[in-house]
C-alpha cells in the first residue's frame, strides 16, 4: 500500500499519470475539474478530504447534492438558474470518480476499487438534431468571405461539417498532414491515435484557396498548424469556440457550436449511405457505442421518408 492520503495530492498525481499516458490536456482538465468539485463539496459538508473518507457512501452523498443543485449555483460570475444540473452532467462527474477510483486501485493506493459497484445515474437518451441545410446556408452566408479572417473561418466551418473533426483536432491540424491531391487529412486524435479523415472536393478547393492566398506567414519556422491567427500564430481552442459563438450570433443559428458540426457530419454521412464502421474510423471512436447514437436519428429520418413513399398509402390515396 502506498502512503499518500491527501485527496488533493492524489488528484494532482492522477493528472500527472494521465499526462504521461498521453491523454489530451482537455480530458485531464475535465477530470481535475470534476474531482475538484468533490473536494469543495467535502469542505462544504465538513468531511476531511483524506483517502480514508473516500468511499461509495460519501460519493453517493455528493451525487445527491449535485442532483439537487441549481445550474451555476455559487458561480462567481454567472447568475444562478432555476434549472437543475442535467443528468448527463451528473453522469460526467460519476465517470470521473470511477476513473479516479480505478486508478487508485491500480496504483495500489487502495486495496480495492471502492467505486466498482457505483452505477451511473440514469439519463434520458436524447438525439441531437443536426444542422439543417437552411441553417448551414445561414451560417455560411453570414461570413465575410472577402476578408482573410472570414475566409479562414469559412474554411474551418466547412471542414468541420465535411469531416466531423473535434475542436482540438481542428486546432492541432498540421499543414503537412493535409493531402489535397488524394483528399484526406491525417489527424492525431484522442489517446494519440492517428487516423485518416477524407475530405470532399469542394472543401479541398476551399482549403487550397485558403492555404495559397490567405494563410499568413507563420510567426516562426516551428509553426506548422493549418489554421493560424492573423499574426501567424496557431489558433487555440478558445479562439475556435469564440469563432463559433460569434457565428451563432451573426447567423441567427443560436445553437451552433463546433461539436454540433461533428453531429451534423455523422448523421449526414449515414443518411447519404455511409456505413457505421467507416464512420467509427473517421470519427476516431474506439467502439460503436457512440456511433449507435447517430443511428437512432437516422432510423427516425428513414421512417419519415418511408411514410412519404408508403406503397399502400399511394395505392389507397391516404395522405
Amino acid at each position: 500500500m502506498r502512503k499518500i492520503r491527501d485527496m488533493i495530492e492524489l488528484i494532482k498525481l492522477f493528472a500527472v499519470s494521465n499526462t504521461v499516458e498521453g491523454k489530451s490536456p482537455r480530458t485531464i482538465s475535465w477530470y481535475t475539474d470534476m474531482l475538484s468539485a468533490f473536494i469543495r463539496y467535502l469542505d462544504k459538508v465538513h468531511i476531511p478530504h483524506t483517502l480514508s473518507d473516500y468511499n461509495i457512501d460519501v460519493v453517493r452523498g455528493f451525487i445527491l447534492y449535485l442532483q439537487q443543485k441549481r445550474k451555476f449555483e455559487g458561480h462567481p460570475y454567472t447568475p444562478q438558474q432555476e434549472k437543475h444540473l442535467s443528468p448527463k452532467t451528473i453522469q460526467c462527474h460519476v465517470r470521473a470518480f470511477k476513473a479516479f477510483s480505478s486508478w487508485l486501485f491500480r496504483e495500489e493506493y487502495t486495496t480495492e476499487n471502492r467505486l466498482e459497484k457505483l452505477k451511473l445515474p440514469k439519463a434520458p437518451e436524447t438525439i441531437k438534431t443536426p444542422l439543417t441545410d437552411d441553417e448551414i446556408k445561414k451560417c455560411s452566408g453570414s461570413i465575410n468571405k472577402k476578408s482573410p479572417t472570414g475566409i479562414r473561418n469559412y474554411a474551418i466551418l466547412i471542414t468541420d461539417l465535411d469531416t466531423g473533426l473535434r475542436e482540438d483536432e481542428i486546432v492541432n491540424c498540421l499543414l503537412s498532414n493535409v493531402n489535397l491531391v488524394d483528399g484526406f487529412i491525417k489527424v492525431m486524435g484522442k489517446g494519440s491515435k492517428e487516423r485518416i479523415v477524407p475530405i470532399g472536393k469542394f472543401v479541398q478547393r476551399k482549403l487550397l484557396f485558403y492555404i495559397e492566398n490567405v494563410r499568413p506567414k507563420p510567426a516562426n519556422a516551428a509553426i506548422n498548424n493549418l489554421f493560424l491567427t492573423t499574426d501567424g500564430k496557431p489558433m487555440t481552442g478558445n479562439s475556435v469556440r469564440l469563432m463559433f459563438s460569434r457565428l451563432a450570433k451573426t447567423s441567427g443559428v443560436r445553437r451552433l457550436h463546433c461539436h454540433l458540426c461533428r453531429h451534423t457530419f455523422s448523421i449526414n454521412f449515414l443518411l447519404n449511405g455511409g456505413d457505421v464502421f467507416s464512420l467509427k474510423a473517421i470519427l476516431g471512436h474506439t467502439s460503436l457505442e457512440m456511433v449507435n447514437h447517430y443511428l437512432h436519428f437516422t432510423a427516425a429520418q428513414i421512417t419519415a421518408q418511408q411514410h412519404k413513399y408508403s406503397p399502400m398509402d399511394k395505392l389507397t390515396g391516404e395522405h
